[in-house]
């Protein structure tokens, strides 16, 4: 039976590696104390060999000794079968560089990370199209950074962290509030928001949470 659902991080090992990383943002399971159990051996048995992973074959890459390389050495190597790989464009967007070579006036070079002929570049996706996303590549949103170059490593991105605002937006106004902030910064993108570029120009939420009254 499938008990799992993830997407997997090609950008974390080259396209021949034969098993590669789950992306620690995103995971779906069926509860299950016996595969609890199981996953709590294999944390006790502590089989993570030097330079080739768990059980000698998933690994090593970033966050392999934890999350990314468990999960996938659980569902890929002991329980084939067991799991499915979501697009990731659609679920856990990242909005990453699907092949090896940099991305230069829109032209994506080199090999498929994913060891195919061809691949999808998520970055072309349409923002209707995306279930979740992940702001790694795309940076937090309340580092106030509106991605405006008009290059395909930013505008989904662009798309994305707007989308962010404007759910806090409709947050603040579910409460009775209005939905925009005091700040100065690019305010139809960012609702108020933000009074500069950079961590330090994002407005948090004031208190008190669910009403429509701040302090």
């Amino acid at each position: 039976s499938i008990n799992a659902f993830f997407t997997l991080d090609y950008n974390m090992v080259g396209p021949k590696k034969q098993y590669k990383p789950v992306q620690g943002g995103f995971l779906v399971m069926r509860p299950d104390l016996n595969v609890y159990e199981e996953f709590r051996a294999i944390v006790l048995e502590g089989d993570f060999r030097d330079g080739q992973g768990w059980g000698g074959k998933v690994g090593p890459f970033h966050g392999s000794m934890t999350f990314q390389g468990i999960i996938s050495y659980y569902y890929n190597v002991l329980h084939p079968g067991q799991a499915i790989e979501l697009n990731r464009c659609v679920y856990n967007q990242m909005c990453d560089n699907p092949r090896t070579g940099k991305t230069v006036n829109d032209v994506v070079q080199g090999e498929c990370r994913t060891n195919t002929e061809t691949c999808e570049d998520c970055r072309e996706r349409n923002l209707e199209d995306i279930v979740t996303t992940h702001y790694t590549l795309c940076q937090k949103p309340w580092w106030c950074l509106s991605h405006e170059n008009d290059s395909l490593q930013h505008r989904l991105c662009r798309k994305l962290v707007h989308e962010w605002y404007k759910v806090r937006s409709d947050l603040e106004q579910s409460w009775g509030r209005s939905g925009r902030g005091p700040g100065t910064h690019e305010t139809d993108f960012f609702y108020g928001y933000c009074n500069k570029m950079g961590k330090g120009g994002y407005i948090p939420i004031e208190a008190p949470y669910g009403t429509g009254s701040v302090r």
